[in-house]
C-alpha cells in the first residue's frame, strides 16, 4: 500500500462531491450540512479564499480519500469549543472509496497528514472531532497516538449530535 498525500485541485470536486453522495461517507461528513455546502467551502480552500488547506489521499496515483487542516487561531469558536489554543491545528478526513474503507488506509491517512502538519507546525497539538458514534475514525485516530479528551456535542458543528473531541499532543510534549 503506497499511499501519498498532494494538494487538492478544483478539478478533484467533482470526485469528492461523488463520494460525498455515498449514503457511508455522507451519514458522517454531511450531519447538518449538504453536499453543495461542503464542496463549496472546499472550493473556497482550494482558490485560497479559506484559511484551510485541503489535500487528496492518493494510492498509486489514485485518488481514494481526502482530509483537510488549519490553524485553531482561525476557527476561534470551534477552538474554545473543542480546547485547543490559537497555534494548534484541527483535522478532518474521509476514506471516499468504498473498497478502500476498513483497509487500514485511514491510519496511514492520519499519519501522513500528522507528519504533514508537524513539518509545518511542530509545536503545535492536533485535534479532531468526529461523532462519538463513528468508532472507525475514532480508532484510526486512537491508532495515531490521539487521546480522547472529552465527549459532548460543539456549538460551532451544524449538528447537536454527540462529538468524541480528540488530541495528539506535539512530540516534543509526548517525549517528556
Amino acid at each position: 500500500m503506497i499511499l501519498s498525500l498532494r494538494a487538492m485541485g478544483s478539478d478533484d470536486l467533482s470526485l469528492v462531491e461523488a463520494w460525498l453522495a455515498d449514503p457511508e461517507v455522507a451519514r458522517w461528513f454531511l450531519a447538518g450540512s449538504t453536499i453543495e455546502a461542503e464542496i463549496e467551502e472546499l472550493r473556497r480552500c482550494v482558490m485560497g479564499d479559506e484559511p484551510t488547506e485541503a489535500l487528496i489521499l492518493v494510492e498509486r496515483n489514485r485518488p481514494i480519500g481526502w482530509c483537510q487542516w488549519y490553524l485553531c487561531q482561525n476557527y476561534p469558536d470551534h477552538a474554545v469549543g473543542v480546547g485547543a489554543g490559537p497555534a494548534d491545528v484541527g483535522i478532518d478526513f474521509a476514506i471516499g472509496e468504498p473498497g478502500r474503507r476498513g483497509r487500514g488506509q485511514g491510519t496511514v491517512l492520519i499519519g501522513l497528514l500528522v507528519t504533514y502538519i508537524r513539518g509545518r507546525h511542530p509545536d503545535a497539538a492536533v485535534f479532531a472531532d468526529p461523532e462519538a458514534s463513528n468508532v472507525a475514525s475514532r480508532r484510526v485516530l486512537e491508532n495515531n497516538g490521539f487521546r480522547l479528551l472529552a465527549e459532548r456535542p460543539l456549538i460551532s458543528e451544524p449538528t447537536q449530535s454527540i462529538m468524541a473531541i480528540y488530541r495528539l499532543l506535539p512530540t516534543a510534549a509526548t517525549s517528556q
